[in-house]
């Protein structure tokens, strides 16, 4: 008998994957394209806009706790239409003003607006509408948030080559907040349950995770690897130069790690589901520090090194998966979204410190290849915290 694709989980999983190929597109990738351009229209430093994003990305990491509980109380929907409603907001703030001081403040409000639209919200809503017997879905829509690199980096570029940024940020914040609003709001309709807990019981169950040894060596050890995942393969171009790559095929291999990402994804749905929770984990960290000490020895021919970088982007695809079953592998689905915020909080600060990490890092020791190699160190001692989770 052919198994049934209930029509609510499927227009749920259209809305979710809509959402997060637009907010990962639109909300995460803009600044960073545009950032040159951005630079040199408004008479800026080159350090303005790294650092314009770096605190965006710190504002989403701090209020991911905060949007957890939003979710386990108010569901998904709500969060999630309210978070694209305020992305577009904070876009169109920004590209009204050419003043850092209103700048940054209006990314910072793109910040929260990822807090609540990107994968962690998607994750505690297929967690409980979509189940979690299976690592598909959780791939689909990944993968849905994985291919908006592709498609909105040479949109992005050509909407600012002939209309300007500001222009082109108008543009892009109305295409959001039309198409991300209405996905939200009549797409994600399924029935919300609460937590079963709730007061001081529903705290004492919390607190007893948050403070349990298996919590803690988990979350250590995959904040360990992304560390290193994102400081190696964000900082990708000038290792590549450092081997003697020109700029334009530096930025050709770091597009393989984007490719990797989607095969690492894809490679999760046969494999996600052997073994023991402790086990998944440990091999994860395990291939994590394999692809570290690849790119930091790596040499020779261009067929090695680009079989390097795909490498390292399927590990990183597959840590984005790993991250989120380890929570409900462990403590299930009830108050999912809560735990997820407080276990994904350091991991999301190293991703949004990694870029800079890695840069003084390399400094310190005269090379990336020096610094990467650092990282790959560290994840030996991930390696021990995962075999204690």
């Amino acid at each position: 008998m052919k198994a049934v694709v209930r029509p609510s989980a499927a227009r749920t999983l259209i809305g979710l994957c809509i959402l997060e190929f637009l907010s990962w597109g639109i909300l995460f990738y803009t600044l960073p394209i545009s950032a040159t351009r951005l630079a040199t229209a408004n008479g800026w430093s080159p350090l303005v806009v790294p650092v314009v994003y770096t605190l965006s990305l710190l504002s989403a990491a701090a209020a991911g706790p905060h949007v957890g509980k939003l979710i386990d109380t108010c569901g998904p929907r709500r969060v999630m239409a309210v978070g694209a409603f305020l992305g577009t907001c904070g876009i169109l703030a920004s590209a009204g003003t050419d003043s850092p001081l209103v700048f940054a403040p209006a990314w910072m409000l793109v910040g929260v607006a990822q807090a609540c639209t990107l994968y962690p919200p998607a994750f505690a809503a297929a967690a409980q509408w979509l189940g979690t017997a299976s690592p598909w879905p959780l791939t689909v829509i990944t993968f849905a948030g994985g291919l908006s690199s592709a498609a909105f980096a040479p949109l992005t570029a050509y909407l600012i080559d002939s209309h300007g940024w500001r222009g082109s940020f108008g543009l892009l914040a109305g295409l959001y907040g039309l198409v991300s609003v209405l996905s939200a709001t009549l797409l994600l309709r399924q029935t919300w349950n609460k937590p079963s807990r709730n007061g001081a019981t529903h705290t004492e169950y919390l607190r007893a995770i948050i403070r349990s040894p298996r919590f803690l060596y988990t979350q250590a050890a995959l904040t360990i690897a992304a560390a290193g995942l994102y400081a190696a393969t964000l900082n990708m171009i000038p290792l590549l130069e450092e081997l003697g790559f020109g700029y334009q095929a530096a930025a050709a291999v770091f597009g393989a790690v984007g490719a990797g990402q989607l095969l690492g994804r894809l490679a999760f749905i046969p494999f996600g589901g052997l073994g023991t929770p402790r086990q998944r984990i440990t091999v994860q960290i395990v291939l994590t520090g394999g692809a570290l000490f690849a790119l930091a020895l790596m040499s020779g021919s261009t067929l090695l090194i680009v079989t390097c970088a795909v490498f390292a982007g399927a590990v990183r695809g597959a840590h984005t998966l790993a991250v989120a079953t380890a929570v409900s592998d462990r403590w299930g689905r009830d108050s999912y979204a809560t735990v997820y915020g407080r276990f994904n909080l350091p991991i999301a600060l190293a991703m949004a410190l990694s870029p800079a990490a890695g840069q003084l890092a390399a400094s310190a020791l005269g090379s990336y290849q020096a610094a990467t190699l650092l990282f790959a160190f560290a994840t030996l001692v991930a390696v021990v915290l995962a075999l204690r989770s």
